[in-house]
């Protein structure tokens, strides 16, 4: 534990019983967990009764990584280290008699679920368009978060809430009909099994002598009572997080969770870790002055600056959106040539939209940069409908998927014909997949529809079969992407975007042989369930590239320079949580605007610009903006006001390199 400060040392020796770790942004909080789970290694706890718990696929691997050689590969992948839906798909594995479903479900992601809505909301509700159909899919997320029965759910005046209140049970029960079970079931149901079987409750609590939980402000009702359940009678449970870094509070995160964790678990000591490894001096000057003008409830703590003295934070005033681009452009050909790295440079924004302008400028400047949270393989159309068969396969119950494929390629089966498939199924009081194979019984449903349909199911049931046989997943995936005509259809397709359809679909078959390869035995179920919970991003080098990302897509991460943009009001704090009709119908407040805020100036290590644009056009219309209110109050000897002086004159070699980038795109030659 050499290096470790004293605060560190504290949390990394506690002994027994609860501890709530306060780690400041920059305070070494990882290297604290690890090395914490490493001295309980030491002290001879085994490494199967230590659960760790955080919220990414990617925090848990680096979490393994860091480990491995503190305690050793093989005691490294005996311990439990998983996101809360990771923990929740095993649960649910073991305990399958008690979810009511078998061993076969299937997991439904964002898109899956906004899928089923959509049609819940235009078939069952009478809503087809004119609201936001993500607002009414948070407020089901909220009610199952809260374990709210459909019935429980209570009445409101607000378009929203009524809508959400009504389609709710409908929601539910499509679930239950299709065996499938939505990102919230995954903590959810747990929970409600837990609760309900003292039997169940008392094996799992006697499995584990400590719970690590990483993040932990940014938990949910129904996170926060699965860490009870599980809690033992010696209540080992250490949770590490920060308030001030509390920025979800709209996908269901609660910040009382860690501001009352004393309450939850009376006696529990608390470590507060302010020492800040990352910002030099001026930097956290600006956060620390930003987050103490909070009139929310909050664990005060101040980030002192370990690296000391830097440049001050410069506040760029700019007249409009085009002039915010052409500064950061500016600077950035200006760091380079000092010396600095594209990849050590990130520009952060509070709406994906400011980033248009800044994209545009920064192809004329021929400046390489990379959208951070971008587009992922796995949620293009192409991939998306050849994971639908795969799961149509493994759960013919799925509805959602069917419904997908049934005339993907085209076969025959026009608009009319699924929907009388689909009242035969409710009249009968039978699954949409058993009535499709009962097509020539339907009336209205053609012959043409019918032949369509036959050749559908063989391919699927030849695929069922040679998962029965024990064939592989790629070797399955690839002959029913042939028999069902995909391969062939995206091959029709001529050109860059045909070629890039078909390269997305051997990407994932791909995927396939590479995830048969790395868990032998494996099975297709175990595939879709892993990609359900994390689908892999697109595969493109991030190399020397600036770093474009919204403020949510950002926590975690750090750079040498960031530039912030758009610091007025309406963007910082956002107009949603300044209009509360917005904010009725998605939910968020000042404070976490406020809380966001200081997330994206903790991100910066050396150099931080505060960009702030005086005004905009909207319809041919001139209006003034206003700063952000999160830049009163910042100490005068922390920043300095940076004056946009227009553009600098280019180099003949800039020239050149610029003019051949753009010549090489009209060619055709560049994306």
């Amino acid at each position: 534990m050499a290096g470790l400060n004293s605060a560190q040392r504290a949390a990394v020796e506690h002994g027994e019983g609860p501890m709530l770790v306060l780690a400041g942004a920059g305070s070494g909080k990882t290297r604290v967990i690890t090395e914490r789970i490493s001295r309980l290694v030491r002290q001879g706890v085994r490494p199967d009764r230590l659960l760790g718990v955080t919220f990414t696929n990617k925090a848990a691997a680096e979490m393994l990584e860091r480990l491995a050689p503190m305690v050793g590969v093989d005691v490294a992948e005996r311990l439990w280290l998983s996101t809360f839906h990771s923990f929740g798909v095993r649960f649910l594995r073991e305990e399958s008699a008690a979810l009511g479903y078998g061993t076969r479900y299937v997991i439904f992601d964002q898109g899956d679920a906004m899928g089923l809505l959509r049609e819940i909301l235009r078939r069952e509700v009478g809503v087809d368009r004119g609201l936001d159909a993500s607002a009414i899919l948070t407020r089901i997320s909220l009610y199952k978060n809260a374990f709210l029965a459909p019935e429980d759910v209570p009445e409101s005046d607000f378009e929203y809430d009524a809508v959400a209140r009504e389609a709710y049970p409908h929601y539910q029960d499509a679930l239950r009909s299709m065996h499938a079970v939505d990102f919230d079931d995954l903590v959810s149901e747990p929970v409600r099994i837990l609760r309900r079987d003292v039997g169940i409750r008392t094996r799992w609590r006697a499995r584990f002598e400590h719970l690590l939980v990483d993040e932990f402000q940014d938990t949910n009702k129904a996170q926060l009572e699965l860490v009870r359940l599980l809690t033992n009678d010696a209540r080992n449970v250490c949770v590490v997080g920060d308030d001030d870094q509390s920025i979800y509070s709209w996908r269901g995160a609660d910040v009382g969770n860690i501001l009352d964790f004393e309450r939850y678990f009376p006696g529990a000591k608390v470590v507060k870790l302010e020492e800040n490894y990352r910002s030099r001096r001026p930097i956290l000057e600006v956060a620390n002055a930003a987050i103490a003008q909070s009139k929310g409830r909050r664990h005060g703590k101040t980030l002192r600056a370990a690296r000391g003295d830097g440049e001050r934070v410069r506040l760029a005033k700019v007249p409009d959106a085009e002039a915010q681009a052409k500064l950061v452009v500016r600077e950035i050909r200006r760091l380079i040539k000092e010396g600095a790295r594209r990849g050590e440079m990130a520009v952060l924004y509070r709406s994906n939209l400011t980033a248009r302008v800044l994209e545009e400028e920064l192809r004329i400047g021929d400046i390489p940069y990379r959208v951070y949270g971008g587009s992922k393989v796995f949620d293009k159309k192409e991939v998306k409908d050849a994971i639908a068969y795969l799961r149509a396969v493994v759960n013919p119950r799925d509805e959602l998927s069917l419904r997908r494929i049934i005339n993907y390629p085209a076969r025959g089966v026009g608009a009319t014909s699924v929907k009388r498939i689909g009242e035969f199924a409710r009249e009968r009081g039978i699954p949409f997949g058993r009535a499709m194979a009962r097509a020539q019984e339907i009336p209205g449903v053609p012959a043409s529809a019918q032949r369509g349909l036959q050749l559908l199911e063989g391919a699927l049931d030849d695929a069922r079969q040679q998962l029965e046989q024990g064939k592989g997943p790629a070797d399955i995936a690839s002959r029913l992407f042939d028999s069902a005509g995909l391969v062939a259809e995206l091959g029709a397709e001529s050109g860059p975007v045909g070629q890039r359809r078909l390269a997305n679909l051997d990407f994932l078959r791909r995927s396939l042989k590479r995830f048969e390869e790395r868990q032998r035995g494996t099975s297709l179920a175990n595939f879709l369930t892993q990609i359900s919970l994390d689908s892999p991003s697109e595969e493109v080098e991030a190399g020397d590239r600036v770093t474009l990302s919204s403020l949510h897509s950002s926590k975690g991460l750090e750079f040498g320079t960031v530039f912030f943009l758009g610091l007025v009001e309406g963007q910082l704090p956002h107009s949603r949580s300044l209009d509360p009709k917005i904010t009725e119908a998605l939910p968020t407040d000042v404070e976490e605007e406020r809380r966001l805020f200081y997330v994206g100036v903790t991100r910066a290590r050396d150099r931080l610009y505060l960009v702030v644009p005086s005004q905009r056009t909207t319809r041919g219309r001139v209006v003034p903006l206003v700063p952000s209110r999160f830049l009163e109050g910042m100490p005068e000897d922390a920043y300095e006001e940076y004056h946009h002086q227009g553009e600098e004159a280019m180099s003949h070699d800039e020239v050149a390199a610029m003019t051949e980038a753009l010549l090489a795109r009209l060619s055709g030659g560049s994306s």
